[in-house]
């Protein structure tokens, strides 16, 4: 399985690569935090043992990105390491959700034996979810076969499942399926329900659902699909991503935090910082604190932009359905 170590010293990195490594994990390196956080962007790994006293971004901090926003990189084991890790340091880091927290030097042995019972439970619970996508792409009307054991973690295998299970959805109703999370269900059981039961009219007799929501996801595909052929979003690209990512949210009526930008976002924390900051200064963005969290800044749309884009998204629904 695959881990990301992050830790400014060199040599402990090495130690527990190699002491890993025996175990047959593929192990991937950062010094800090914030280029750990690129790191579990772009490859998803199976746990994190990670450093606290780092420089540009703590172990604490890059430990509350993953965990507050509502990403599926949360969902990955953390392994806190630290120099000065005494037991109320410990309690404190296990009650904020974090899966262990060792002191330095670190009894290895013990270590290793703690991720290796951490990924066992990460198997299990991969194990689980396999089982239960299984019941639902044998209920389709041409059942599924699947190799769930192509992917690389957990979070990977479960998205890469759940797209084939709606892509056969799309192919066998011939609709554009909208999967709401504030459903209270699993989206896969959700599309099920819509689908099997026909209990939806969320699609009309055409092949796409022309819609807001739609039209927006349409764009945020297509913003993903120009990061694959430039490396690298420029400036109008980043600032339209944002945009679209928070009226998404909103449409759906939920929350979307400044943390959240940072873990969807293949940027570095600073430019994404300057340009919401710069949206802001145009009249775009505003904050909002969370009721339930002071620490937590909530991004929203002016009334203003929000209407003045709502409107040209309307017109260019309108000029598409006048195409067809």
């Amino acid at each position: 399985m695959k881990i990301a170590v992050i830790d400014d010293e060199a040599g402990i990195r090495d130690i527990i690569r190699e002491l890993l490594e025996l175990d047959g994990h593929d192990i991937v390196e950062a010094d800090n935090g914030v280029t750990g956080l690129e790191i579990i962007r772009s490859i998803a790994p199976d746990l994190i043992v990670c450093d606290i006293t780092m420089p540009e971004m703590t172990g604490d901090e890059l430990f509350d990105i993953l965990r507050e926003s509502e990403s599926d990189f949360g969902v990955i084991p953390f392994i806190f390491l630290s120099g000065d890790a005494n037991k109320t340091e410990q309690i404190k880091r296990l009650n904020k959700g974090a899966d262990n927290c060792f002191e330095k030097p670190v009894d290895l042995m013990l270590l290793a034996a703690h991720i290796n019972s951490q990924l066992s439970r990460v198997s299990r619970v991969s194990d689980f979810i396999k089982r239960k996508l299984d019941n639902i792409a044998e209920s389709l009307p041409e059942a599924i076969e699947h190799d769930f054991s192509i992917y690389k973690s957990l979070t990977i295998n479960t998205h890469g499942y759940v797209d084939v299970i709606i892509s056969a959805l799309n192919d066998y109703r011939g609709i554009s399926l909208n999967i709401n999370p504030a459903d209270g269900r699993s989206g896969v059981v959700a599309v099920y329900d819509r689908v099997i039961n026909k209990t939806t009219t969320s699609y009309q007799s055409k092949d796409m659902v022309i819609n807001e929501l739609n039209y927006i996801r349409y764009c945020l595909n297509r913003f993903k699909e120009r990061r694959k052929l430039v490396r690298g979003a420029n400036g109008e690209d980043l600032s339209w991503t944002l945009i679209f990512m928070v009226v998404q949210a909103q449409l759906e009526e939920l929350k979307i935090f400044v943390s959240d930008l940072y873990v969807s976002i293949p940027s570095a924390k600073s430019t994404i910082n300057s340009r919401i900051s710069s949206l802001i200064d145009d009249d775009v963005f505003t904050k909002s604190g969370d009721s339930t969290d002071g620490r937590r800044q909530q991004i929203l749309l002016t009334e203003r932009f929000r209407a003045e884009l709502m409107s040209h998204i309307s017109t260019s629904i309108n000029m598409v359905k006048q195409v067809d």
